[in-house]
């Protein structure tokens, strides 16, 4: 109850403030009336998803929605608190010296009105993250890009010189709400025409029963080698409410089943290997293992058939795994594809110029290509999207990767 007692006085302050600059700009009492109603819904909405639509704690589409319509709405009037507050730094000093400078007993007390220029600054200002968000999900979440690298190793065994992978990772099927464009990236996995599939975690947000509307379209994916995954964080079911601890392990099993039937092949915390002419490389794929998430990855039981000498690609989730114990592992896994982070949705990226997220202040390696100790990490920046339902910036990624024999041309 005091939790609920000071969002409402926190977004009461922030609805006030938002308020002034859209009543400065018009005079119409409607304007006014907009406002609230809008305002009142989408807080409304926000409120029945917490409290009543979803009493599993599960994230949702509706949750989702509800999510990203709350966002696009108060992000854009956090701008507009901070222009008008810093009016009234201006406005109250401009009040307080009126008061005490006059000379009579009876003192009127003067407040400057807000000026109408700084209340339109504000709201073209705030409508440029207002835009940002609904585009994001209207558009970004489904604005697909195929991100093509080509990486070179001296030892890579002489068959698989040119060997492509497609990773994808973070699905997150419950976020999704349009057949349409998921066939079209499914489609866009299929003409890249890769080796091999590999996913890397997050098929779901909670429940194994998200995916089971589209499961049919999964099993179109296709690859001449096979296709390999691991689970995420998310797959474990640790983020709903289950009435007893054999319904999580049944959805567990359930979701592990799904995985089957797509035609993926789930390591968990097991090896593969892939030949050709009589050359091999390992496929690794170990449970998540994340600095403050769920850690059942184990490197040594995933690697129980792997001869050192092996070309080895491990599947692990969540890249603070690499930091923290692959790349200093006594074996040397030649090339690492995580996700997880998303590039948390939102960023700036200009090839060449500028990459940022604020996601860079919880992960170190947080989206593309990392190198240590001539170890290489890719961190896929995920197919789909968790609460907020869009992205801006950082778009839904498919990654293609074509081994090289050799050394990295200057």
């Amino acid at each position: 109850m005091i939790r609920w007692i000071i969002t409402i006085i926190i977004l009461g302050i922030i609805d006030f403030y938002a308020f002034q600059a859209f009543k400065t700009i018009s005079k119409s009492k409607a304007t006014g009336y907009i406002y609230i109603i809008v305002s009142v819904i989408v807080l409304g909405y926000l409120f029945y998803q917490i409290t009543y639509a979803d009493r599993s704690g599960a994230l949702n589409t509706k949750m989702n929605l509800a999510i990203g319509l709350f966002l696009t709405l108060y992000f854009p009037k956090l701008i507009l608190v901070v222009v008008m507050f810093g009016e009234d730094l201006i406005r109250i000093p401009q009040g307080l010296f009126h008061y005490f400078s006059q000379n009579s007993e009876v003192k009127d007390f003067y407040f400057p009105s807000r000026r109408l220029f700084v209340s339109k600054i504000g709201v073209i200002i705030a409508a440029i993250p207002f835009s940002a968000f609904l585009y994001g999900m209207l558009k970004g979440r489904y604005n697909f890009k195929v991100l093509n690298y080509k990486m070179y190793f001296e030892d890579l065994p002489e068959a698989f010189d040119g060997y492509r992978i497609t990773q994808i990772s973070d699905i997150h099927i419950g976020s999704f709400d349009n057949k349409e464009k998921l066939e079209y990236a499914i489609n866009l996995i299929n003409e890249q025409a890769s080796d091999t599939i590999l996913f890397t975690g997050d098929l779901v947000n909670n429940r194994a029963d998200e995916m089971l509307k589209w499961k049919n379209s999964f099993t179109k994916l296709k690859a001449r080698d096979g296709m390999f995954s691991i689970l995420g964080n998310h797959d474990y079911g640790d983020y709903t409410r289950w009435k007893t601890k054999e319904l999580k392990d049944l959805n567990f099993q359930k979701l592990i089943n799904i995985q089957n039937e797509i035609g993926f092949d789930l390591l968990m915390n097991e090896s593969r290997f892939i030949e050709k002419d009589n050359q091999r490389i390992a496929i690794i794929g170990v449970e998540n293992w994340g600095k403050g998430f769920k850690q059942k990855g184990d490197l040594k039981k995933a690697t129980e058939i792997i001869d050192p000498n092996d070309f080895k690609i491990l599947l692990s989730h969540d890249p603070s795994h690499w930091q923290y114990q692959v790349v200093d592992d006594e074996y040397h896994y030649h090339l690492t594809l995580s996700g997880h982070t998303h590039g948390m949705q939102f960023g700036i990226e200009i090839p060449g110029l500028i990459k940022w997220s604020p996601v860079k202040w919880r992960y170190k390696y947080w989206a593309g290509i990392y190198e240590k100790n001539k170890q290489f990490i890719n961190v896929n920046r995920g197919f789909g999207v968790l609460a907020y339902p869009g992205r801006i910036g950082i778009w839904p990624e498919i990654t293609v990767i074509e081994l090289k024999k050799g050394q990295q041309p200057s």
